[in-house]
């Protein structure tokens, strides 16, 4: 019989990297999405295998793509069993910021940003589609699926917010269309959290501030990358005034998704040294 499974979308890379690790050294069994960068998701692979001795499957595809999410629960069968315990959904972007487009529609979504970066405006269905279909409509897709697999009181479910998707913190505005599709997931996680408890599966969310992840290497380019001085004063501006590491949101990911977490559900949980604050 294997051991406990998790599945975590964009668990190969950035915050997803580091909440694979921790999952790992909790002894879970892995299936991980990825979009596009298969060496960095084959060396994840091989090094999660060997140095905590589990089982690693690897998917490739956009999230916004259902045939994707059938790829990723097919795994559950196909290479463990059909045995599930915790399901996460980490995989995001924020096209032409962070990330390159890798797909048709990521590449439709990157090209409107383009045009709309900075003003907050609502003027493209498209983009807004596209967020959807990566963020809420793949989290019901995935949930759903996951329910088929889980036992009662053996089952945990996590996404992966931002700052500024709740009445937590001000809106920022030149996120409105990845912002406005995380909203949904953070209501969501309070909706299967009171639907699902008395299976006592749980479900909640985290809000990581800023991560040193590659993806911040990408996103800050214009202003001379993470080491220029226009982002180390907004790092040095913050409560506790340095980044996270991925590691660290993945020890409270690795936490929700285990037993000493059970009573804990329907929570969105900031781990961002109290920027929520600012």
């Amino acid at each position: 019989m294997l051991s406990k499974l998790a599945i975590v979308t964009g668990g190969t890379r950035g915050i997803g990297w580091g909440i694979s690790q921790q999952l790992a050294k909790n002894g879970h069994n892995l299936i991980l999405g990825f979009n596009a960068n298969e060496e960095a998701a084959l060396t994840a692979k091989a090094t999660l295998e060997s140095t905590y001795e589990i089982k690693v499957d690897i998917v490739k595809g956009d999230v916004a793509q259902e045939s994707t999410i059938e790829r990723i629960f097919q795994s559950v069968e196909d290479n463990f069993e059909g045995k599930l315990t915790a399901f996460v959904h980490n995989a995001g972007l924020y096209v032409g910021v962070t990330t390159s487009a890798e797909s048709k529609e990521a590449n439709l979504a990157g090209n409107l940003h383009t045009q709309l970066l900075g003003n907050g405006s609502f003027t493209s269905f498209e983009q807004y589609d596209y967020y959807q279909n990566v963020y809420p409509k793949c989290f019901i897709r995935c949930v759903e699926k996951a329910l088929n697999y889980m036992e009662d009181e053996n089952g945990y479910i996590v996404a992966i917010s931002s700052p500024g998707c709740n009445s937590s913190q001000k809106p920022q505005l030149p996120y409105a269309m990845p912002g406005q599709a995380k909203a949904v997931v953070e209501f969501l996680t309070r909706y299967y959290a009171k639907t699902l408890a008395p299976r006592r599966i749980t479900v909640n969310v985290v809000i990581p501030g800023y991560i040193k992840t590659e993806a911040w290497n990408f996103a800050t380019s214009k202003w001379g990358g993470v080491e220029s001085d226009t982002i180390k004063n907004t790092i040095k501006n913050t409560p506790m005034q340095r980044w996270a590491s991925p590691i660290e949101i993945g020890e409270v990911v690795a936490f929700l998704c285990s037993p000493k977490a059970a009573f804990i559900t329907g929570v969105a949980l900031p781990v961002d040294g109290g920027l929520h604050l600012s």
